[in-house]
Order: C-alpha cells, then structure tokens, then sequence
C-alpha cells in the first residue's frame, strides 16, 4: 500500500508529530522513509541569525538536525531506507507536491502548525494547498495544546520535541465517514488495509442530514422519512463493512441524524483516532482535493486524518 513517504519536517512540535505517525507507518510497511525540509529565506530553522551557506551545507545541517529527530524512533539519515532532502524556494507547497512526484511518493505527511512568521514551513494554507494538489494520499496531523485541545499556541503534552522522548503516535480506532460515493470506495480500499496493520477497531460513520420544514409541512411524515432513512444507511454501512470485517478487524457502524459536517467532526475528531476520508480530485492544473467537510475535519481533529483522492486505486473523478 505505502512503499514511500514523504515527510515535510521543520522541526516544529506538529511536524515531530507527524514525523512520530510516519517513522511508526513506515515500520509497519517497510516503506522508505523521505524527510523534506525548505528553507524560505537565511533566517530558517538551521540558520537563525546566519548568512545561508551553500547548498551542500544546508543538506549536511539538515541531517544532521534528522539524526536527532530520529533518534527517539531508532531511526537514523545513516539507513539505506532513510533519505533527507533540504531545499530552497519561496512556496514549500509545490515543492512538497514537485517531490512527491519526483519520487514517486505513495504518501505524504505533513504537520498542519509550523514556525511562525518568515521561518514557518507548513502552516494552514500551506497544508491545504498541499492537499489540494498532491498527487497521493496526504496523512494530517495536529499540533495538541495542552490540557487536550488542537492549537497552534502552548505547549503540547504528547509531544515533546527533545532528543530523548519520541512524540506519542498511537493509533487506537479508525473512523471512516460515509457518503455512499466513488469516494467512500477509495477510502475503505485503504481503511481495510489500514486496520490489520494497526490492529484496531474501525467504525463507518453516515449522517441522515436533517431536512429543515416549516411547521405548516407534516414533521410527523418528515421524521418517519428520516428514520428509514437512517435504516437503510445501515444496512448500506454494513454491506460496506462485510469484506473489512472478512479480514478479522472489529467494524461498528454509526448513522447519525443532523448536519454533516459538524456531526462527521466529532466523530472523528478524537485524540488516537485516526480519520479515513475520500476527497476530490480533478485531473491536471483543475485538480482541487479539499471539501468542505474533509477540511474542516482536518482543522478540527486532534487525531491523524488521510485524506485520499478520488484518482488514488483507479476511482472515478470528475473530469480526467
């Protein structure tokens, strides 16, 4: 499923979050492992204060910050399947996505919170704009203020960022939300393969959106239309879940009543929650990844999120 990753790294708490979720990924599916890093201006990261070097300093200092983000998950620059790339250039975005190309990358990784200001790598629209055209699958993953809650301020109490204590990239659930279309197709492809690796329990969620009438209409008829509704979703659900449940992993299923969106986000907005979901995909310069329901669940989620294209495994897009 994944043989390559790619990693976009600056360092920051979010980035070492996700590098924790893609070094585990990676031992659970031999993948090779590719860090990335895109130094923006002399002021970066490996620079502060500095004149920037030549390139080839700028790769060395690279690994050799890798050397000790690695360290904490037994990993090391110095392995065949370990490969760290630093470059320059003005927007990290296409740079990421150029790369993942280059290398033919089944998966990219990146933090959704990084350095502020000039020296951030991967902030907001950076993260969007890498999954709006990434040619593969893109994992998520928050940065966690502490007490519990997602945040971009604070300090983070599963993730550390020192030399000696790897940052927390349990995976105890994962949640796939369901609409019944091509995309739904694409993301249980990944989910049935997912949840063997990581030995967990997955749940489909459905949303039965809630029709807004005017008392005048017959409520009564509307709630009874909405109550098979939510019955034939589940039966639907379990059909779906039948050859994920054949491979021996636990499926539950949930249909809730009332706006997608914000029932999808907490649903799968949990800490150790990893989220599958389908996305959008055009081919070409049109090809856009984020919906409304998917980006406001990555922005929201304490847990990882996959976002999966439409083209990934052969599903259907819109327009080729």
């Amino acid at each position: 499923m994944f043989q390559t990753l790619l990693v976009a790294h600056d360092f920051s708490p979010s980035s070492n979050r996700a590098l924790a979720h893609a070094v585990d990924l990676a031992a659970r599916t031999g993948a090779a492992l590719h860090l990335m890093y895109v130094d923006r201006t002399a002021e970066g990261v490996l620079f502060e204060g500095g004149k920037a070097p030549p390139d080839d300093e700028l790769q060395d200092r690279f690994e050799e910050r890798c050397h000790a983000s690695l360290a904490p998950h037994d990993r090391s620059p110095a392995e065949d399947r370990v490969v760290c790339h630093a470059v320059r250039g003005v927007s990290p975005a296409p740079l990421l996505v150029e790369k993942a190309e280059e290398i033919d990358a089944d998966l990219i990784v990146t933090g959704t919170e990084g350095r502020r200001g000039a020296r951030r790598l991967i902030v907001g629209s950076v993260a969007e704009e890498v999954l709006r055209t990434a040619p593969c699958p893109v994992l998520t993953v928050r940065q966690r203020e502490a007490g519990g809650a997602s945040g971009s301020t604070g300090e983070a109490d599963d993730v550390s960022g020192s030399a000696d204590e790897a940052p927390r990239s349990a995976v105890e659930q994962i949640v796939a939300p369901v609409d019944f279309s091509d995309l739904t197709e694409v993301a249980l492809r990944h989910v049935a393969q997912l949840a063997p690796l990581y030995d967990v329990p997955v749940t489909l969620v459905h949303v039965v959106e809630d029709p807004t009438m005017p008392s005048v209409y017959e409520v009564n008829a509307s709630a009874v239309r909405a109550r098979a509704a939510e019955q034939r979703a589940e039966e639907a659900l379990q059909s779906l879940g039948a050859p994920i449940e054949e491979t021996g992993v636990s499926v539950s299923y949930l249909v809730h009543r009332g706006q997608t969106t914000s029932t999808v986000v907490e649903a799968t907005g949990h800490r150790d929650t990893l989220t599958v979901m389908g996305t959008k995909g055009l081919s070409g310069l049109r090809r856009v990844m984020l919906g409304s329901v998917t980006e406001a669940v990555i922005r929201a989620s304490d847990g990882p999120v996959l976002a999966v294209p439409a083209s990934a495994q052969g599903a259907s897009t819109a327009d080729e």
